[in-house]
């Protein structure tokens, strides 16, 4: 799985819209469109609150998940 589709496939399973993804991440709705339409990717600090967010909502995503 890409960085692109681990992202998208963790907002969607948290139930959330991009502007609350990106909102929960604290970065803006364009970067969480960016991110998941590969052309950008998170740097390690919002990977791992990405992670975090997985934990906290009981999924099972780690850091590998993220980096491609």
């Amino acid at each position: 799985m890409s960085v692109n589709e681990a992202i998208k496939k963790l907002r969607l399973l948290i139930g959330l819209e991009q502007s609350e993804f990106g909102q929960e991440l604290e970065v803006t709705t364009g970067t969480v469109c960016n991110w998941e339409a590969g052309r950008r990717s998170p740097r390690l600090p919002k990977i791992r609150k990405m992670v975090e967010l997985a934990r906290k909502h009981k999924i099972k995503m780690n850091i590998e998940d993220f980096l491609s």
